[in-house]
């Protein structure tokens, strides 16, 4: 991986996704894990400890909506940069390249309904 991030904010609840936010974690960062998937999982704590991360869940949701939504409309946060590609249906198979190719920096990779 190329440079690590300060925070990560893992929306798939997936396992081996949470380690790779945890592994792409700086000295120091934060790891945010929104949905859980299961109840058990293996997770890096040496790691963790060694680099002083920070994990951290989100499991129920209430609340958060109406601060969100309030964020984004009074313009703290830009969501626009979130999704880096944007494909047609049609172009599936180009849009499953650059979403599993590190080098692509894709963040979201969007099929668009035209």
């Amino acid at each position: 991986m190329g440079s690590k991030v300060k925070l990560v904010l893992e929306c798939t609840g997936v396992e081996s996704s949470i380690h790779t936010g945890i592994y792409a974690s700086k000295f120091g960062g934060q790891v945010f894990v929104i949905g859980v998937g299961k109840d058990f999982m293996n997770v890096p704590f040496m790691h963790l400890s060694a680099n002083e991360i920070d994990l951290r869940f989100q499991y129920r949701y209430q609340d958060t909506y109406p601060k969100a939504i309030s964020l984004v409309s009074e313009g703290f946060l830009n969501l626009k940069p979130l999704v880096t590609h944007r494909f047609s249906l049609e172009e599936g198979v180009q849009l499953f390249s650059i979403a599993s190719d590190p080098s692509a920096r894709a963040i979201k990779v969007q099929i668009l309904d035209d």
